[in-house]
């Protein structure tokens, strides 16, 4: 069972991933300065799943400041803006493991066994 940091602005979707998830220990976030917190207190982290946009903090920031304290995290970017960073061709996009919403429960099943593959 791993441990996977789930943060997104958007509470529907922190529920549905956390029944998704049901079969790992879920601890979902809606804010990303809130996750780059919990990272910093040492707590065992093995997957960091976060969106893309979101208020305060953007999924690729989170994960860079999540990974100045757990370098090598292996992260998840889920996105409903996919089809527009698949066009733009960003590095970032392109190296992280990410899920274009809406997503299926296999999608993300297999975004997960990518992710943790490729840290």
């Amino acid at each position: 069972m791993a441990h996977i940091l789930v943060v997104d602005d958007d509470s529907s979707v922190l529920s549905l991933l956390t029944r998704v998830l049901a079969d790992h220990k879920v601890t979902a976030l809606q804010d990303g300065q809130d996750a780059v917190r919990l990272a910093r207190t040492g707590v065992p982290i093995d997957l960091l799943m976060t969106d893309y946009l979101m208020p305060t903090m953007t999924g690729p920031e989170v994960i860079g400041w999540v990974r100045e304290v757990r370098p090598g995290l292996p992260a998840i970017i889920v996105s409903s803006h996919g089809d527009l960073l698949d066009r733009e061709n960003t590095d970032w996009w392109r190296r992280e493991t990410h899920v274009s919403k809406p997503f299926s429960v296999e999608t993300i099943r297999s975004a997960i066994r990518a992710a943790c593959v490729e840290s």
